[in-house]
């Protein structure tokens, strides 16, 4: 047996159970002044601001923050902690301060967009900015495709194409799915490119090519995805 003087043991099977006994209480430490969501080592604080109040009673929340890592010795990265507000017309005059390692009084920087598990959330809630980035992703996987399968049959491309390119769309699409028409035809784009790889079917139609792949649009693909999961929960 060897004392451990602080953290958690990384690499150990019970890491990640210690981690969520050592955090478990910052909800119910936070929550009467702001609502809390902790994902591992991820926490948001959100409020909804009508009049001054609520922001300083997100600023009481983001104080006991700093009082509970203190107690804990979790000490928090300043330059990771950022203050983003959702709407139009918001006011974004108020100014929010937290307590650095240095016991140093900081002013939290407020962002125009933030990544969070891998979804760019934008202060619109457009998800511009992250279906732009899924967009550059997947081209790249469809060049290492191009590069690498100079002669694909139906059967490999499908293959590829789900597990390389379309799951790369399918992440968390029920959050960002696009609204608007240039961004709906901005995805389809990039499958009827992925389709013209295969040489058997690169002179076809789009819809024909997607026939004989057995596939379908990807805006009927995330339609029926949603389906699926509203049915899910009725069942529940």
């Amino acid at each position: 047996m060897q004392d451990v003087p602080s953290g958690i043991p990384q690499g150990s099977v019970l890491g990640p159970l210690l981690f969520i006994i050592h955090i478990n209480d910052l909800i119910e430490y936070c929550q009467e002044h702001s609502d809390v969501y902790v994902f591992e080592d991820d926490a948001k604080f959100a409020r909804h601001i009508n009049e001054s109040e609520d922001c300083h009673e997100l600023q009481e929340a983001i104080d006991l923050l700093n009082k509970w890592s203190s107690q804990w010795l979790l000490k928090l990265n300043v330059k990771k902690c950022h203050i983003v507000s959702f709407g139009r017309n918001v006011d974004k005059s108020h100014k929010y301060k937290i307590v650095d390692e240095n016991n140093q009084v900081m002013e939290l920087e407020r962002q125009d967009k933030v990544k969070d598990l891998g979804v760019w959330f934008d202060d619109r809630l457009t998800f511009r900015e992250h279906i732009n980035e899924k967009i550059n992703k997947v081209y790249m996987m469809l060049g290492v495709i191009k590069r690498n399968f100079k002669h694909l049959t139906v059967s490999t491309f499908v293959l590829l194409y789900k597990s390389m390119v379309r799951s790369h769309l399918d992440y968390c699409s029920s959050v960002w799915a696009p609204y608007m028409k240039g961004d709906i035809e901005a995805l389809e784009e990039v499958q009827k490119r992925a389709t013209k790889l295969i040489p058997a079917l690169q002179y076809l139609p789009y819809r024909d090519r997607l026939k004989a792949c057995g596939l379908t649009t990807l805006h009927f693909h995330r339609i029926r995805y949603y389906r699926n999961i509203q049915d899910n929960n009725r069942k529940v």
